[in-house]
C-alpha cells in the first residue's frame, strides 16, 4: 500500500509533471519606438539575470528563504548594480520562477527520455538512513543524453519485505520502461539493497543488477588492508606520515631535503582511497626519506585520480589490475595470490554481470586488440546479454549472424576495424557511426556500450531535499505538490550541472 500511493503521487517526476497555469511576469508595452527599443534591451538583461539567478540557485539546491538574506542582496547588487538588475525574492523563486524553471527542466528531461530507446538506460540506486532513522531512497535514471532524478522512497516500513522491494523497483523499471531499462546499480552490498541484488541475481531476470564500481573496489581495499601483513604495512606507513605532518619542525627538515615539496595527500571524494594515496606518497619519498633520517633533510607529493569505468572497459580493466599485482610481485604466486581473491571474491559476489563480458566483447578497442582473449565466460555473458536484452527469436539470430561478421572484420567491419578507426572515438559512437550494415547488432551493442559502472553517489545529491520531500505528514496537497516540483527541479539542474563538470574534466585530461 505504501509503495501504490507513493508511486502514484509520484509518478510525473518520471516525466509527466503536470505544469501549472505558469505565473510568468508580464510586460508592458508602449507604443514609442524608443521605448521599445530600450524596453527590449532591459528585458535582455533581466532574462539573462533571471536565467542565471534560476539556474544558480536551483542547480545549487539552495535554500530558497537565503535570497531573502541583506548579505545575498548586497552580493546581487555589487554583480549585477551597473547593469541595473534586481535579484529575485524567495516569493519569485517559488512562485513563478519555478513555474519557468519546472517548464525547462521538464523539456530537457522528455529530450533525454527520447534517447533511451536508443541508448537505453542504468537505474541508479542511492540508499541511506537519515537522522530519523528513516531508510530512504533515491533512483536516478543515467545515459550518454544526461541523467534524470526520477523518484525518493521512504522504505522503512517494509525494508524487510523483500517481496515488496521487488515490487517496488519493479514497478519502476515498468515506469521507465522495461526495453529502455538496462540494468541497475546499486550503492551498496548490505542491508536491504544487498538482499534485493541476491534476490535480482538468483532469478531470470530481464534488467540486469549490479553494484557500484567504486564501491565493489572500496570492498577490495578494505579487504586487503584487513590482510595481516598488509595491514602490518599500512599502519607503519601511516605512523610515518602523521609523525612527518604533525611535526612542523621534521616536516620543514623533509621539504628543505625534496626543495621545498610536501608530503601531502590530495583529497578524494572516496575516503576509502586515503590510505593508498598515503601508502604511494611514502612509496614515492622513499629515497627522500631515507636521505632524511641519515642527513636531517625531505619530501614528495603524490595525487591519484580515480577514472570511472564504463561498461565496456571494466571487464579489460580489472584484468589489467590483476595482471598488474603479479607483475609487482615478481608474479610469486605466494604474494600476489591473496589479492587475487579478494579481487575475484568482490568481482564475483557483486561486480560482474554478463553485461560486462558482452561490453568487453563488442568494445572495438579491446576485441581488436593483440591482447583479446575470448573464453567461455565472456562467450556465456555475450549470449546472456543477447538473450535477456532481445525478446524475438528471428532478431536473435540475425545477430548471432552479425556477430560472425564481426568478428571475422568482414564487410563493413573490414575498414572500422582498423586502429585509425577506433581510436579517438567511444565503444558506442563506434557502433553508430560505422555499423549501419547490421543494425539489429548495432543497436544491440550501442545499448551494451551506453551504460555506466558508477553508482548515484557520485552525483552528491542534497539529500535533506529528499528527506523533507518524504516527511511530508500534515502538508495540504498544493504544499506537497510545490514541494514535489521544487524537488523535482533541483535535483534535475544539480544532476545537469554535474554532468557537464565531469564532462569538462574528462576533456581536460584527455588533453
Amino acid at each position: 500500500m505504501v509503495m501504490e500511493e507513493r508511486s502514484c503521487h509520484t509518478a510525473n517526476r518520471v516525466g509527466d509533471v503536470q505544469m501549472g497555469n505558469g505565473h510568468k511576469r508580464g510586460r508592458s508595452e508602449d507604443s514609442s519606438s524608443n521605448n521599445v527599443s530600450i524596453g527590449v534591451e532591459t528585458d535582455k538583461q533581466d532574462m539573462l539575470s533571471n536565467k542565471a539567478q534560476k539556474k544558480w540557485v536551483f542547480g545549487k539546491c539552495v535554500n530558497l528563504s537565503a535570497v531573502d538574506a541583506p548579505c545575498f542582496k548586497e552580493m546581487m547588487t555589487v554583480d549585477g548594480g551597473q547593469m541595473g538588475l534586481e535579484s529575485s525574492d524567495c516569493h519569485d523563486l517559488n512562485g513563478w520562477r519555478l513555474q519557468d524553471a519546472l517548464e525547462e527542466v521538464q523539456d530537457r528531461v522528455e529530450k533525454i527520455k527520447e534517447s533511451w530507446a536508443i541508448t537505453g538506460c542504468s537505474i541508479l540506486l542511492d540508499a541511506w538512513v537519515d537522522q530519523k532513522g528513516r531508510d530512504l531512497v533515491t533512483f536516478v535514471a543515467d545515459c550518454p543524453a544526461g541523467l534524470v532524478y526520477l523518484i525518493s522512497f521512504d522504505v522503512s516500513d517494509f525494508k524487510d519485505d523483500v517481496t515488496a522491494l521487488l515490487s517496488l523497483v519493479n514497478g519502476l523499471v515498468e515506469e521507465v520502461g522495461v526495453r529502455n531499462v538496462t540494468q541497475i546499480i546499486a550503492c551498496s552490498t548490505s542491508g536491504w539493497v544487498g538482499e534485493l541484488g541476491e534476490l535480482f541475481a538468483g532469478h531470470d531476470r530481464e534488467v540486469f543488477w549490479s553494484v557500484s564500481v567504486s564501491h565493489c573496489f572500496e570492498l577490495m581495499l578494505v579487504k586487503i588492508s584487513k590482510i595481516r601483513s598488509f595491514g602490518d604495512i599500512f599502519d607503519k606507513v601511516n605512523n610515518i606520515w602523521l609523525f612527518i605532518n604533525n611535526n612542523p619542525s621534521v616536516l620543514n627538515i623533509f621539504r628543505d631535503q625534496c626543495h621545498g615539496i610536501d608530503i601531502t595527500v590530495s583529497s578524494s571524494e572516496f575516503e576509502f582511497v586515503t590510505p593508498y594515496l598515503i601508502l604511494e606518497s611514502i612509496f614515492k619519498a622513499k629515497k627522500n626519506l631515507t636521505a632524511m633520517f641519515a642527513s636531517s633533510n625531505w619530501n614528495n607529493e603524490q595525487c591519484i585520480a580515480i577514472s570511472n569505468l564504463h561498461l565496456g572497459y571494466v571487464y579489460d580493466t580489472m584484468d589489467s589490475i590483476k595482471e598488474s599485482i603479479a607483475r609487482e610481485f615478481n608474479h610469486k604466486p605466494q604474494f600476489y595470490k591473496p589479492l587475487w581473491d579478494v579481487i575475484d571474491d568482490v568481482w564475483n559476489k557483486h561486480l560482474h554481470n554478463p553485461l560486462h563480458a558482452a561490453g568487453y566483447f563488442l568494445n572495438p578497442t579491446a576485441f581488436y586488440s593483440t591482447n583479446f582473449h575470448l573464453d567461455i565466460e565472456v562467450v556465456t555473458g555475450l549470449i546472456s546479454s543477447l538473450i535477456h536484452m532481445v525478446e524475438d527469436c528471428h532478431v536473435q539470430f540475425k545477430i548471432s549472424t552479425q556477430i560472425d561478421m564481426y568478428r571475422l572484420g568482414k564487410d563493413c567491419f573490414n575498414e572500422a576495424s582498423q586502429a585509425d578507426q577506433i581510436t579517438g572515438i567511444s565503444p558506442a559512437e563506434w557502433w553508430a557511426h560505422k555499423a549501419s550494415q547490421y543494425p539489429e547488432l548495432q543497436s544491440l551493442a550501442i545499448k551494451i556500450l551506453s551504460q555506466t559502472c558508477e553508482g548515484a553517489s557520485k552525483y552528491k545529491l542534497k539529500r535533506s531535499l529528499a528527506e523533507k520531500l518524504l516527511l511530508s505528514e500534515g502538508m495540504s496537497n498544493r504544499e506537497r505538490q510545490h514541494l514535489d516540483e521544487l524537488v523535482f527541479v533541483q535535483y534535475n539542474l544539480h544532476l545537469q550541472s554535474y554532468k557537464a563538470k565531469l564532462s569538462e574534466e574528462i576533456d581536460v585530461y584527455k588533453d
